[in-house]
């Protein structure tokens, strides 16, 4: 069960389900807000929850760029947006954030300012996080955003806690 006011990490290996799952759960539930990072037809996305409109996420142009990914800034811009408009029009959502990786923990770009956005209206109202955090970057992501007490989640534990039983 979903708690108010609570952070979950959702952090396992690379391509075994994570946003599939999320998107499964969300599909007929209107408490959940935020974006998800699917690959359709081979290219990485943003799909916005509430809309399920689709941003392309990587580009060309040499925008943002961590390891071999090259990402559309206007892309984080727009998916950010509809997380913050999410937050002034939805009472307590549970907030969904895919993924967050090397470019906010290292670079501070991408979705860094959101979550930090994010983590400091946990503390003003009842919303609950759920980050999905590549697991070569969790404990840096713990250190950096100060969340000792989330509770981070496997895909299976993830799954026991929220999918099984509900």
């Amino acid at each position: 069960m979903i708690k108010k006011g609570e952070v979950y990490i959702l952090s396992d290996k690379k391509g075994i389900g994570k946003t599939t799952t999320l998107q499964n759960w969300i599909k007929n539930n209107r408490k959940f807000r935020g974006v998800l990072s699917p690959i359709v037809n081979g290219r990485r996305m943003f799909q916005i929850i509430g809309t399920d409109e689709f941003i392309p996420m990587e580009t060309e142009s040499k925008d943002l760029s961590v390891g071999k990914y090259v990402f559309d800034k206007r892309s984080f811009e727009i998916a950010e947006n509809s997380v913050r408009k999410a937050l002034l029009d939805d009472k307590n959502p549970v907030m969904i954030i895919d993924e967050i990786g090397p470019l906010e923990i290292n670079k501070n770009l991408g979705f860094h300012n959101l979550v930090n956005k994010l983590i400091h209206d946990i503390q003003v109202r009842e919303l609950t996080l759920i980050f999905v955090v590549r697991i070569s970057c969790l404990k840096e992501f713990i250190e950096k955003y100060n969340l000792p007490k989330a509770e981070v989640l496997d895909l299976k534990s993830f799954n026991d806690k929220f999918l099984i039983n509900n």
